[in-house]
């Protein structure tokens, strides 16, 4: 059928369109088919085509205004839809569809069932022609489900096992996670077990976590707790240093590896029994978990794991008749913020500025203030705190024995333990010397306190 030859110049009035949209009484879009009072339109998108209107009904940019002197009836409306965003013209320009599931995933698309069933059709497409973000995105859309989309795992693995995916280590996990869990039908342990190997070798970290995790429950080998904790504790610092030095952006696996080392912790798996370890990893997984759910990217497993994080706390909280209150900036918070596994020696990008307070030898007490470039994730076990602090923290140091100052306030590390004290190291590269060094009194030596009641354990 011949084309309308009002199409395309009606597309044109769809770009760089404020000032016509402006003028006009009422407007159209030829994505959701909508005509409505040109005042409605509220949001604009700037870029190179210069400013361009945004349908307030679907998030699309196809708003036509009226006083573009054409008049937009049904039937047009209908025409323009299957020439601009119909499954033909969207094979021939690939890019399109992108643009729109990009628009959909952001958010800036109402999330409703006749847009969603575009997005997935979209996808496909991108995905037949190679697109490995689009199948991974299937892939994640029916494993998880949505508001529209019920749970699908047998095609789920089909996206999953895409050829483009082959050397994709997060789609090879995700196929181990499905194969493991039986939401196939049968579980196949070896099939789950081989794929975690795979997705680990290409630099996975979740498909490491799930190796770990078959060590740990004995799928498809003996079980060997103290592996799987070794393996956990390998990953840990990097891991940990990524969520800290991006404020919480990426993300990855945090959360679920402080779950996890929560959990050896609580129940001695591994051979070392420690509930104030466990709390605090508990702590940092539920304050991960809780990130992940204001960004949408909770699936229904990790809400689990926040759920049992969540109880484990509460379940602790009483064992040690803690509540959650405002944190305590003293030694036990320093210490615990630091982290394990030799975390405390991990240079910052940016040096972090010392202003001595005072010390009260009498007293064995010591303040200061740190300045900090990039917020520094704390933790308060006994307050029950984890989260990012930005700015200037005050700290409150007691069992305080002995302060040195040395050279310069700017310092890039800290080196020392909870029991000994600390030096501060120079952010000078050519002085490795600290800059202050604090010594703890001897009776403090062994022993890790737990604020109980706002006193002491």
């Amino acid at each position: 059928m011949k084309q309308d030859p009002r199409i395309a110049l009606l597309a044109k009035h769809s770009s760089n369109n404020e000032i016509e949209i402006l003028h006009s009484k009422t407007c159209s879009c030829y994505f959701c088919r909508q005509t409505y009072s040109a005042r409605e339109v509220n949001d604009w998108i700037n870029d190179e085509r210069g400013v361009t209107a945004i349908c307030p009904v679907c998030g699309m940019d196809s708003v036509i205004g009226d006083a573009c002197g054409i008049p937009l009836d049904k039937p047009l409306l209908k025409e323009m839809n299957l020439a601009y965003y119909g499954e033909d013209y969207m094979e021939k320009h690939p890019a399109a569809a992108l643009k729109y599931v990009q628009r959909y995933k952001k958010g800036s698309i109402t999330h409703k069932k006749v847009n969603e069933a575009l997005y997935i059709q979209y996808l496909s497409l991108l995905a037949g022609l190679g697109n490995s973000s689009a199948a991974f995105d299937l892939g994640q859309l029916y494993e998880n489900g949505s508001e529209f989309t019920e749970k699908d795992p047998k095609t789920a693995f089909s996206y999953y096992a895409m050829r483009c995916l082959s050397s994709d280590g997060g789609a090879l996990t995700r196929l181990g996670v499905l194969s493991e869990n039986g939401s196939l039908g049968k579980p196949d342990p070896r099939g789950a077990y081989e794929c975690y190997a795979k997705a680990m070798s290409m630099g996975s970290l979740e498909a490491l976590i799930r190796f770990s995790d078959c060590y740990m429950k004995g799928v498809f080998v003996e079980p060997n707790p103290l592996f799987a904790f070794d393996i956990l504790t390998s990953i840990w610092p990097e891991i940990f240093s990524r969520f800290v030095s991006t404020s919480g952006k990426e993300i990855t696996v945090f959360p679920d590896t402080a779950y996890r080392l929560g959990n050896i912790f609580l129940t001695g798996a591994a051979g070392t029994k420690d509930s104030r370890l466990a709390l605090r990893y508990f702590l940092y997984a539920q304050f991960g978990f809780e990130i992940m759910k204001t960004l949408n990217l909770l699936t229904s497993e990790l809400a689990l794991d926040l759920e049992n994080a969540q109880k484990s706390i509460d379940d602790l909280a009483k064992k040690f008749h803690l509540t959650k209150q405002d944190p305590v900036f003293d030694n036990d918070t320093f210490a615990d913020s630091l982290g394990d596994f030799d975390l405390a020696n991990l240079a910052t990008l940016e040096p972090n500025i010392f202003s001595p307070g005072t010390f009260d030898k009498g007293n064995h007490t010591f303040s200061f203030d740190v300045t900090y470039p990039l917020p520094p994730l704390l933790i308060d076990v006994g307050n029950l705190f984890c989260g990012f602090v930005p700015g200037t923290v005050h700290w409150d140091f007691i069992d305080v024995n002995e302060v040195t100052l040395g050279h310069g306030n700017s310092f890039s590390s800290v080196t020392g333990n909870p029991e000994d004290g600390w030096d501060f190291m120079s952010a000078d590269e050519q002085d490795d010397r600290s800059i202050v060094s604090i010594v703890l009194m001897k009776s403090r030596a062994g022993h890790k306190h737990m604020k109980t009641g706002g006193g002491k354990a």
